[in-house]
């Protein structure tokens, strides 16, 4: 839904989009958040790496696949006839794999998804006790999307809304860093506020207990919700 298309009369909201749309933004709306983000285009380095990572899948498939008719033909086998079998089974299943993520690798660099690349803000504004998230395109293929203003989300703070924390492990080896991403819950809309990677246990709930008092809305229990993958 576009921005325009979220207006209501009069209020807090209007203020915002006027401001937005005028450029000249009340001092009542604090930017708590900002960050620029893509999607789309040609992944050039991302699609190479993957493509070089899965095609020895392929490869090894195909290998493993042959094996197993060796296995089963071959006057000369003294394997058993149930090898011939799991082998096919493993070979398959790793062609299936590496085929399906090369197949989508090179078809993103040749036939890639329209680019948009676009800002994120989250507004906050004390007095009408108002979080709005909005997106705003930079640049774009189509050209026409550039400059349109979205309300991703909003929210009033009440005794409803909560701080909690999506925390995301890092991997084994320093592969990824730990996530931890704070963000207001109130009811089915959730707002992330804040980022950050390896923080101890005190500082998570000193991190939580200042955007409370800054947003003057409670801290969930339980704070953290752990994700995997």
């Amino acid at each position: 839904m576009s921005l325009w298309d979220k207006v209501t009369a009069g209020g807090v909201k209007d203020e915002l989009i006027q401001g937005l749309t005028s450029g000249e933004l009340s001092p009542n709306f604090e930017v708590i958040r900002e960050y620029t983000d893509h999607s789309g285009g040609r992944n050039i380095v991302g699609n190479t790496i993957a493509t070089a990572f899965f095609l020895p899948w392929i490869i090894i498939g195909l290998i493993f696949i042959g094996v197993s008719f060796l296995i089963l033909f071959s006057p000369d086998s003294e394997a058993p006839i149930w090898t011939s079998g799991c082998t096919f089974i493993a070979g398959s299943i790793a062609t299936i794999i590496g085929f399906s993520s090369v197949k989508d690798s090179v078809g993103e660099v040749v036939n890639p998804d329209d680019y948009v690349k676009y800002e994120i803000t989250v507004f906050f504004n004390s007095r009408e006790r108002y979080l709005a998230k909005i997106e705003v395109i930079l640049d774009a293929t189509d050209d026409d999307l550039i400059g349109d203003i979205t309300i991703v989300d909003e929210i009033i703070l009440s005794d409803k809304s909560e701080i909690k924390c999506k925390f995301r492990p890092g991997s084994d080896g320093a592969v990824t860093t730990d996530s931890h991403n704070y963000f207001v819950s109130h009811g089915n809309i959730s707002i992330i506020i804040d980022h950050h990677g390896y923080l101890k246990d005190k500082a998570k709930t000193e991190i939580a207990d200042q955007w409370s008092k800054k947003l003057g809305i409670k801290v969930g229990t339980p704070l953290l919700t752990h994700l995997i993958g």
